[in-house]
């Protein structure tokens, strides 16, 4: 793999470095440090309240850190005018913890929104895209049902084809199994796995989901007390001898995190 001066890989896609983050007092985002290669899954572990959505959300620009910065290949993404972070947000499709579908607009509107906002694609083009999209996610011919039609598991396929439509260089899935049955998340699984190696995309998955985490993964990095505390390919993670790993992977009550540790902030799941 190319190296950079410092001994940097030319392939780093994002990069958090020394990221701090508080809200009200409570810091949420301690000096955090993560790498993000071009190509791989990354999937974001950790407790609901850990940060992880909130680490997500400075990737694009929504929120900026305290200290610290997130670098897009090599470009400080708090330094860019409003002009540029709109310009960069193209690069990347966001699939949301609840879909966030517009009640009020068509399936085809929905998937397509982005595109008659920020191109000047014609009404043609921009419907063609819309069924591209929507066949690579596998709902061929639904785009003039209304979302309150949909059941959870087409929701979310038709928030990921929204998602896809922009061809974004990168993906970022906040959540994408909540809220689903076991059937209906193993499927967007494969999807998320599917879309990625035919659109060879670049993602990252924040999720507390392990059969999600285990399935989707490059590498999984492990989110605790607003540091990464571990990283390696779903083996390695599976097989971890960290006490607080282990006991958020198996799923044990009893341990080493305590809950002024990672106790939840009761906000949906920063």
């Amino acid at each position: 793999m190319a190296m950079e001066p410092g001994g940097k890989t030319q392939n780093t896609m994002i990069e958090a470095k020394g990221v701090v983050k508080s809200f009200n007092g409570r810091m949420v985002l301690n000096h955090l440090e993560l790498r993000v290669m071009r190509g791989e899954t990354l999937v974001i572990i950790g407790r609901s309240g850990c940060g992880k959505s909130v680490l997500i959300k400075h990737f694009i620009g929504l929120l900026k850190p305290d200290e610290g910065e997130v670098l897009v290949e090599g470009t400080n993404v708090s330094q860019l005018s409003t002009k540029q972070l709109n310009q960069l947000r193209m690069r990347f499709g966001m699939l949301f913890q609840g879909s966030a579908l517009f009640d009020s607009l068509t399936v085809g509107e929905n998937v397509g929104f982005m595109l008659g906002e920020h191109t000047r694609l014609s009404d043609k083009a921009v419907r063609e895209r819309v069924e591209e999209a929507l066949e690579l996610v596998g709902l061929k011919g639904i785009q003039d049902l209304k979302p309150s039609e949909l059941s959870g598991g087409m929701k979310k396929r038709v928030a990921l084809a929204r998602a896809i439509c922009m061809k974004p260089e990168i993906l970022l899935y906040d959540e994408p199994t909540t809220g689903l049955d076991p059937i209906m998340a193993d499927a967007i699984n494969d999807l998320i796995i599917e879309l990625h190696d035919k659109l060879r995309v670049t993602s990252v998955a924040v999720t507390h989901d392990m059969v999600s985490a285990y399935k989707i993964a490059t590498r999984i990095a492990m989110m605790y007390q607003g540091k990464i505390v571990q990283m390696g390919v779903p083996e390695e993670i599976r097989n971890t001898q960290d006490p607080v790993v282990r006991q958020f992977i198996t799923g044990s009550a009893a341990g080493p995190i305590t809950e002024g540790g990672a106790k939840s902030m009761g906000n949906g799941g920063m």
